[in-house]
């Protein structure tokens, strides 16, 4: 029988032994092997590993999670580990023999012997291998992109010591690398890949584990049959959560920041200081449209000059331009672009219930008129400037929600905003919510009040949770983003 069939044979007489939804990210990820991103924290992880062929000595567990965005597909591995040792340094060397990580990736869930291969020992030295039917390059092979750190990365060896007790590892993978064998990229809602993730011993308590078990009579993780299944979660973005999409700009902070450092030694001769308008360029960060927004455009721009302009093209080495367009991306962050403390669905019900935002302002159809609509505050609006409106008095009301108070030659009296003025005229919303047109000879006298109608020190007496979750709410409200 020839061997795919019999593989195909195999995989349908097995049931499906584990199971994993990969989510979104919620927030930019740095690889840097911390964790400490509010994506990490919120994702769920894998469950506890088997051993598989356990004789004796400690079931050390290894906590893995994944996501995934538009671009890359993220892994970490927190190893509980009391001996951790790691000696290997030669790219495609046998890792194995340390302590090591592993993840084999199939793309297409019907043909999971069309697998790519991860390891990584504690030292950060990784071996890669793709099994795929379509792929001639031999033993090894070189994935695109790979960002990858571990907690002792770099190091000449890793021994065993005292205080040991975990280490963790942290891989960002470019999606563009499982193009041949996946469906989408990036995946589609329900999409279906097959994998394992494992984990393998060093010197002392060498255990071998995975995620999906690996029964009797298989004898390798290299057993595409026994490759648990994951599914992709893209749902449509609620309107609580929108500003989340595939419109989102997105940027790493780290590289924003030191983006930021090689425009001012590199640029600032023709564009302004921190991105402002210069003698010869215009600025990069001003509240405006701009012709060449996405990270390709930018990338394009910085690396190949724009023809027929004073733009010139850069000798700077990709990694710096990358860092470049994010420092881009970064001047020109709204909130919604923003990793944001906070619980925005609360947030949404402080905006209609205690706080009485709602009373005057409108999201997405609901609320009152007096005060602007929020709908696409997160995409108009930075952070900063949300948080301000809530917790700064303005000295003086913006146009058209100036406070007045009218008195007609009738007697009647108005109070209410003007929305529009006139050599002859004035048009008044009143606090009842009824439009007035009112002609200058048919006012007795007219007061305008300077002060802001939005209650700025109300909000900022809020409890500081309260404060935080109805920002976050705020910043999430990008129509324009979707």
């Amino acid at each position: 029988m020839p061997p795919l069939r019999l593989l195909a044979l195999l995989i349908a007489a097995l049931p499906c032994l584990a199971q994993y939804t990969i989510q979104r990210a919620t927030s930019p990820i740095t690889i840097d092997a911390k964790l400490d991103e509010a994506a990490w924290r919120n994702a769920a992880s894998m469950g506890d590993f088997s051993f598989n062929w356990y004789q004796s000595g400690d079931k050390e567990q290894t906590v893995v999670k994944i996501l995934y965005d538009d671009e890359n597909l993220y892994v970490s591995w927190y190893v509980h580990d009391k001996h951790i040792s790691a000696y290997q340094r030669q790219r495609h060397g046998p890792v194995s023999k340390d302590d090591c990580v592993e993840i084999f990736i199939a793309p297409n869930a019907a043909k999971p012997g069309n697998y790519y291969t991860w390891e990584i020992n504690a030292i950060g030295t990784m071996l890669n291998r793709n099994k795929s039917d379509w792929y001639t390059g031999g033993a090894t092979w070189e994935p695109v992109g790979v960002e990858y750190k571990t907690t002792f990365h770099g190091a000449d060896k890793k021994d065993e010591m005292p205080e040991d007790d975990h280490w963790i590892v942290e891989m960002k993978v470019p999606l563009q690398n499982f193009s041949h064998d996946a469906a989408h990229t990036p995946p589609l809602d329900g999409d279906q890949w097959r994998l394992n993730v494992n984990r393998i011993g060093g010197k002392t308590n060498p255990q071998l584990s995975s995620w999906a078990p690996i029964l009797p009579p298989l004898k390798s993780f290299h057993s595409p049959e026994a490759f648990g299944s994951v599914s992709f979660a893209n749902p449509p973005v609620p309107a609580q959560t929108r500003g989340l999409g595939m419109r989102r700009i997105r940027f790493n902070p780290a590289d924003a920041k030191a983006g930021g450092e090689i425009y001012q030694r590199s640029c600032t001769m023709c564009h302004g200081l921190n991105g402002e308008e210069g003698d010869r360029a215009p600025a990069l960060g001003a509240q405006r449209r701009y012709l060449r927004r996405t990270s390709e455009d930018l990338y394009d721009a910085i690396k190949n000059g724009i023809k027929g302009t004073g733009m010139p093209g850069s000798p700077i080495p990709e990694t710096e331009v990358r860092k470049l367009v994010a420092y881009i991306h970064s001047l020109r962050a709204t909130a919604v672009d923003l990793e944001v403390p906070g619980n925005v669905a609360r947030g949404g019900e402080l905006f209609e219930g205690s706080a009485n935002c709602s009373k005057c302002h409108m999201v997405n159809g609901r609320g009152g008129i007096r005060g602007p609509d929020l709908s696409d505050i997160g995409a108009e609006r930075s952070l900063a400037a949300i948080r301000e409106a809530l917790t700064i008095p303005k000295p003086f009301a913006p146009l058209r929600f100036q406070p007045v108070k009218v008195v007609t030659r009738k007697g009647q009296t108005i109070t209410g905003l003007l929305k529009n003025q006139h050599n002859s005229s004035y048009q008044i919303l009143g606090n009842d919510e009824k439009l007035y047109l009112l002609f200058s000879s048919e006012i007795e006298s007219i007061e305008f009040q300077k002060q802001s109608l939005m209650p700025a020190n109300k909000y900022k007496s809020l409890p500081a949770a309260d404060l935080e979750d109805l920002v976050a709410y705020l910043s999430r409200q990008a129509r324009s983003r979707r």
